[in-house]
């Protein structure tokens, strides 16, 4: 008999942009096998602030249907959809997902905040694939939070145009992102394919590279009680950011 060990684990619920086709490979491919992942879409046809606000509309749909999976953690995997109303509407997303899902519940956006306070990071760089105009409110969200960002490069991209930028030319975006007054680079969007490169950038830069799958994993595991490192997709991880949050 050969028993599959992500029946046998923790379930974890995520509530996911339509057009995403990038987040559920890349979590399931790194992911310990204990950890299983089921996903409830919420429509997005364009990343612009009037689609995401749109989307944000269905969330709550989304998190009733996960509930009755009885999940033990959510994330609402969406970057823009989490920091688009800033720090407040952050909250009482998470607030209003809990109330429903009944177990901890974590957003990209405030998984990017922690990780980057678990670095000890304040000044930083920013790469989005993102129209400039929601490129622009990610940057005042993250100053808002006390950051400095140094540097920033975007894509002009919208909806699913956004999964099909290589890894290749992410390290490119990465790279002309960087600054050497940045401590550390956040590479934004669950719909990114900035996984596949944590690792070669940051051997590449010599500084922390975080991208939204990453970070929202870490903060997965973090709420699950699951501290055993992950090798190769980045010092955050790997354990370096092991400590508590500040």
């Amino acid at each position: 008999m050969h028993r599959n060990p992500r029946l046998d684990g923790v379930r974890v619920g995520l509530i996911v942009p339509s057009v995403n086709a990038t987040i559920e490979p890349e979590l399931a491919w790194i992911a310990p096998a204990s950890v299983s992942f089921h996903c409830a879409r919420v429509m997005l046809g364009e990343t612009t602030a009037e689609g995401l606000r749109e989307m944000n509309a269905e969330v709550e749909s989304a998190a009733r249907l996960l509930a009755s999976l009885a999940p033990n953690a959510v994330a609402y995997a969406c970057t823009s959809g989490s920091f688009l109303e800033g720090a407040e509407r952050l909250r009482a997303q998470i607030d209003a997902i809990s109330r429903i899902v009944r177990c901890p519940v974590v957003a990209t956006s405030q998984a990017m905040i922690d990780a980057l306070r678990a670095l000890r990071v304040r000044r930083m760089a920013l790469a989005t694939p993102y129209l400039d105009a929601l490129t622009q409110i990610e940057r005042r969200f993250l100053e808002d939070q006390g950051f400095d960002i140094v540097s920033l490069r975007s894509l002009g991209l919208s909806g699913a145009a956004i999964r099909e930028v290589s890894p290749e030319r992410v390290f490119e975006l990465a790279c002309e992102a960087d600054s050497p007054h940045a401590e550390a680079i956040f590479v934004s969007c669950t719909d990114l394919r900035a996984l596949e490169i944590v690792d070669a950038l940051e051997r590449h830069l010599s500084k922390p590279v975080l991208t939204s799958n990453q970070v929202t994993l870490w903060a997965l595991l973090r709420a699950l009680g699951r501290s055993a490192p992950i090798a190769g997709f980045g010092r955050l991880l790997d354990g370096a950011a092991a400590t508590a949050v500040a």
